[in-house]
């Protein structure tokens, strides 16, 4: 692989994963927050009704990464373009 090529792919999963935290975190706070503002009711009274309540929240957290996920995307697209698409052929 060339060494360019190689440069290329690495910036390219820095990016994304750069991203994919960024996602991550908007997410979490996104989820937080609709919970203490009981955007999203979780009945949460019972020792049984907590356990079965921290799934619906991961669930929940998912859902709002996913939502980013389209973003994520678009960017590494774009990135990968500005960086141009023959930069990344390994031979």
């Amino acid at each position: 692989m060339r060494p360019e090529a190689a440069q290329a792919w690495t910036q390219l999963y820095a990016a994304v994963g750069l991203l994919a935290a960024i996602c991550a975190v908007c997410a979490l706070i996104k989820t937080v927050y609709e919970v203490r503002s009981h955007a999203v009711e979780f009945r949460c009274a019972t020792t049984l009704q907590k356990l079965l309540c921290l799934p619906r929240i991961w669930l929940h957290f998912q859902l709002s990464y996913f939502c980013g996920f389209p973003c994520i995307l678009g960017i590494a697209l774009l990135y990968a373009h500005y960086i141009g698409f023959t930069a990344f052929n390994p031979s």
